[in-house]
């Protein structure tokens, strides 16, 4: 008589099966998720439509931008060509009143478009304005945070899908609202509008828009809570599955993970610290640009011997400045150096970086930018610096001497640097208070 402990074990009944349709199960779960219904917020075609276009005016006054239908959403900008980039665009209203302070998108994560555009420009923005609590004020639209995703126009027409994480904040409102660090990154949780402008620069001629969709999509339940919720199901069956074995198991975990936290918190910390100290020693602080070290630092990254691109250069230098200083202390040498600083911010391209080189002499590196352009805007400082008023001291007047030079890419960095220097030293030789180029000098 056969041994019952001899019985074979049944397949369905072995742990080994179990095992292997929870796992069956837990991928189909997963899977299941790509099917889930998508969370969507059409903007247009919708009822009660606030949209506006706006644009620059030409030379006999009237608006480029303008209305081709309303109702359809169908918009022109009519570039004139005078040599400048012009602003145009289009963008509709989020909010229900004026003086709401957005809707809250974080929720979603694309925006999805269907557009027709014709037009020669290369590329088309797109872009959110977004109220942020202390930098923002209610009612002014320019102060809301300014979140933009460009697209070359090969890829605008048709039905188009721009994820969030394409976006990113402009380097002018960050520098134009002096934003902290916590508030450089993109955010939609207060948007007040969404639009579609031209790119810098602007390609003259008429271009024309039909917007005929727009809608924001995002997921109902993220993958992250999904995932969550399959992880706390199966830590549900693991723990009833395991007893006591398991919770211990389960607090040496626990302790593992508490340690490791801790060492990423730390190791946070230390790398905020680092980038926190790196920053700080590239910005001069009494004028809050860049100061040698950081300008250097940028410089040697991009342009290197083997990068091959235009770049111009403009060395400003203060006249007279000792002078300055003997008669009104280093208190009104500071006044003049945070004011040049100032105006350097409002003059110059986001692209465009700003440093003080130590003492009273200040550069400004123009990345794809020609000579002519680049004299055009150190002449525009001369002159700014040149009628400056200061409150302080209303009897004070300072005038600058600027060296401009340019460079297509062939010739090393330090070379065009030399020149410029040069092509300043002929500026103050002259008399001071002018704009020498370095072919010039």
């Amino acid at each position: 008589m056969a041994n019952e402990s001899n019985q074979p074990l049944s397949i369905r009944g072995s742990f080994i099966y179990k095992l292997f349709l929870y796992c069956v199960v837990t991928l189909c779960v997963i899977y299941a998720h790509r099917f889930l219904p998508a969370k969507v917020l059409q903007v247009f075609p919708a009822q009660d439509v606030h949209a506006y276009i706006y644009g620059d005016n030409n030379s006999q006054g009237v608006s480029m931008g303008s209305w081709v239908d309303f109702e359809k959403l169908i918009w022109q900008c009519d570039i004139e060509d005078d040599g400048q980039s012009h602003v145009c665009g289009f963008n509709i209203t989020l909010t229900k009143t004026p003086d709401d302070k957005g809707i809250d998108l974080s929720a979603y994560e694309k925006v999805n478009l269907e557009l027709d555009y014709q037009g020669q420009d290369k590329r088309l923005r797109f872009y959110t304005r977004n109220f942020v609590e202390g930098l923002s004020r209610s009612g002014e639209l320019e102060s809301a945070k300014f979140n933009n995703a460009l697209l070359p126009t090969q890829f605008v027409n048709g039905t188009i899908s721009i994820a969030f994480k394409e976006f990113f904040v402009a380097e002018w409102w960050i520098s134009r609202y002096q934003v902290p660090r916590e508030h450089m990154q993109p955010d939609f949780r207060n948007t007040l509008v969404f639009g579609i402008d031209l790119s810098y620069p602007t390609v003259p001629g008429k271009q024309i828009f039909h917007l005929k969709k727009l809608e924001f999509v995002g997921l109902w339940v993220s993958k992250e809570q999904w995932y969550l919720g399959i992880l706390v199901f199966w830590m549900g069956v693991i723990f009833i599955g395991g007893g006591y074995h398991l919770w211990q198991l389960k607090r040496q975990y626990k302790a593992e993970r508490a340690r490791l936290d801790s060492l990423i918190s730390q190791n946070t910390m230390l790398e905020s610290e680092t980038n926190h100290y790196k920053q700080l020693s590239m910005l001069d602080q009494l004028t809050g640009l860049l100061n040698r070290h950081g300008l250097t630092h940028y410089i040697d990254k991009k342009f290197s011997t083997e990068q091959s691109q235009q770049v111009a250069l403009i060395i400003i230098d203060i006249d007279f400045f000792k002078k300055i200083n003997d008669k009104y202390g280093h208190s009104g040498g500071d006044v003049i150096l945070q004011n040049i600083a100032h105006l350097l911010r409002d003059n110059v391209r986001a692209s465009d970086y700003a440093a003080r080189w130590g003492g009273e002499e200040f550069l400004i590196v123009m990345p794809a930018t020609s000579l002519v352009d680049a004299q055009a805007i150190a002449e525009k400082l001369r002159v700014q610096i040149e009628t400056a008023h200061f409150e302080d001291m209303p009897d004070l007047r300072a005038t600058i001497s600027l060296g401009v030079g340019a460079i297509d890419g062939i010739e090393p960095f330090h070379m065009l640097f030399r020149r410029v220097d040069v092509a300043l030293y002929q500026a103050k030789a002259q008399g001071r208070n002018r704009v020498i180029t370095a072919e010039d000098a």
